[in-house]
């Protein structure tokens, strides 16, 4: 969409709601896009999705007290989607009262990133009152690429960190995730995606522990971590690229890159580490661990690497165990399960199956899901998936 046809549309609302963290900054106004909203006259609510408008808080950190964002615009609502009040989206009236839907998030192109589900939510809650907004999305890159990895998940292991159907990593622009929603809700409102400009895109850390793009490249498989005791990074400057704990000082004397090592990886180098976390799991306790490397211009299926590194973590550890307690909303399995999101992946973990059953499902599943997602792309460049070993 050309773009002084999107000003005269948001200039057409009468009252247009916006999706939004510091990701929507505009590279070209130096405005954010709230501002820029604000500028019409028409902008009336800004909804917060998980971390806080600017990604300042902590993973499952609940924002309640919105009225510290009230004096960056004093005739908004500023709406929190990841308060206390465990509904995770927003009320009837809030929704009633808009005729225009502004997206403009960063996403990670992994299915556990709860933004997915934050916008899978609020669309679904819009077609189940049959209402008729104009979804508008500024779509940007997804940092993780077009690659596609893992399995699609099904509706037993779905939650707020996996919305029944997504492969752990998806390979879709979000403009392209609400096309999907859209065909899945069988939903008739208006969706309108204004393409990225690559030229003026620049990568804003959507959250804390998603500081590069490079770490959306690893998160799809070293996000499984945050189901076990080990510290998966967060604490540190470089969460999802290096794991460990005060009971790993053995990884020292692996060959970990040596190929007859079980969890050896072509296109990943593993450095050995030590480092000291200054918050979440053994916060100011020495870890030891492991840092992945991978290459620059090999590709690098993330998925299938950190399975392969957990199994054997989890077998040479006696310290190892898997994270207690409910993990994630709309679903009481342990985080493991929510996370590897099918039985055959899980069990794998579990040494009750194999790892040829595993290449052959994720082939399968990986297949399946470009074939399905594939008509919803708004971009030339493919789905891509990757040859296992």
């Amino acid at each position: 969409m050309r773009k002084d046809s999107l000003y005269k549309l948001l200039q057409k609302s009468e009252s247009t709601g916006l999706l939004c963290n510091q990701s929507a900054w505009n590279t070209e106004s130096g405005k954010y896009t709230f501002q820029w909203l604000s500028s019409f006259g028409r902008l009336s609510t800004v909804f917060i999705p998980e971390h806080g408008l600017f990604g300042e808080l902590q993973d499952q950190q609940k924002l309640d007290d919105v009225s510290i964002y009230k004096h960056l615009d004093e005739k908004v609502e500023w709406v929190s989607l990841y308060s206390s009040n465990h509904t995770l989206t927003a009320t009837n009236e809030q929704l009633t009262k808009l005729d225009t839907l502004v997206i403009d998030l960063q996403d990670t192109g992994s299915r556990y990133y709860t933004f997915t589900s934050t916008v899978w939510l609020l669309l679904k809650k819009i077609t189940t009152l049959c209402l008729s907004p104009k979804i508008i999305v500024l779509d940007k890159p997804n940092p993780a690429g077009r690659q596609v990895e893992g399995t699609r998940i099904m509706k037993d292991y779905a939650s707020f960190i996996g919305m029944e159907g997504l492969p752990h990593r998806h390979g879709l622009t979000m403009g392209e995730l609400c096309r999907y929603f859209k065909h899945k809700l069988n939903a008739d409102w208006d969706l309108i995606i204004c393409p990225v400009n690559k030229k003026q895109a620049r990568f804003i850390a959507p959250s804390p522990n998603i500081p590069y793009v490079s770490t959306c490249s690893l998160y799809s498989g070293q996000c499984l971590w945050e189901g076990t005791n080990i510290s998966e990074g967060r604490g540190t400057t470089q969460p999802f690229e290096m794991i460990g704990a005060p009971f790993l000082n053995w990884v020292f004397k692996e060959d970990w890159n040596n190929k007859k090592h079980p969890a050896f990886n072509a296109n990943c180098l593993v450095r050995p580490l030590r480092f000291i976390p200054v918050f979440h799991k053994f916060a100011n306790e020495a870890c030891y661990g492991l840092q992945l490397l991978p290459g620059q211009k090999q590709a690098y299926h993330s998925l299938a690497h950190t399975l392969q590194l957990l199994k054997y973590v989890k077998e040479k550890s006696p310290g190892f165990a898997w994270r207690p307690g409910h993990y994630e909303a709309f679903n009481d399995k342990k985080a493991i399960e929510l996370l590897t999101g099918d039985k055959l992946l899980f069990d794998f973990l579990e040494n009750k199956a194999g790892w040829k059953e595993v290449k052959l499902k994720l082939k399968e599943e990986e297949n399946g899901w470009i074939k399905e997602a594939s008509p919803f792309l708004v971009y030339k460049s493919s789905l891509q998936k990757l040859k296992l070993n």
